[in-house]
């Protein structure tokens, strides 16, 4: 899972771990040192061996892994998109995602409109690894779609999911 700021990623990535039983890995925590000693390893060796990272997490049971697709992450999406991994863009209304992206109190408009910049910056290179593996996910209000939603429109996708 991947996009736009705001529009769900953490929260449905959470979702599926707690209610499908998935393993998490949220890689913007994991990057800056947080996360279980086990999760910890294991984004070490995504930093030493890409490969041996997609072969390590191929043999787990279902993971999500949510970020916010970094230009510099793209060989290991499609690492990941060669071993049969789907990736899924989230996107949506982008005032509502910037409402629901600020909301958390954490964050600042100027963080938001930065990642959006780069998204802006590398969009030819982001839609050529998503294609149509889009999902919507975020509306005026902002209202996010239904955990159960999204999970249904990943999987009537042939393409992708």
């Amino acid at each position: 899972m991947c996009g736009v700021p705001g529009t769900g990623k953490t929260t449905y990535s959470k979702w599926l771990a707690h209610q499908k039983g998935f393993d998490h890995l949220d890689f913007d925590a994991l990057l800056s040192g947080r996360g279980t000693p086990a999760q910890l390893q294991l984004i070490g060796l995504l930093k030493t061996s890409p490969k041996d990272f997609v072969h390590r997490l191929s043999r787990r049971r279902c993971t999500v892994i949510d970020w916010g697709f970094p230009l510099a992450g793209i060989p290991l999406i499609r690492e990941l998109q060669k071993r049969g991994i789907s990736v899924w863009w989230v996107d949506g209304d982008r005032e509502a995602a910037l409402q629901s992206f600020t909301a958390r109190g954490t964050v600042s408009r100027e963080a938001f409109h930065n990642q959006m910049d780069a998204i802006e910056r590398g969009w030819n290179q982001i839609k050529e690894i998503i294609g149509d593996c889009v999902i919507n996910t975020v509306a005026a209000g902002p209202t996010h779609l239904a955990p159960e939603r999204i999970l249904v429109e990943m999987f009537r996708s042939g393409e992708c999911g």
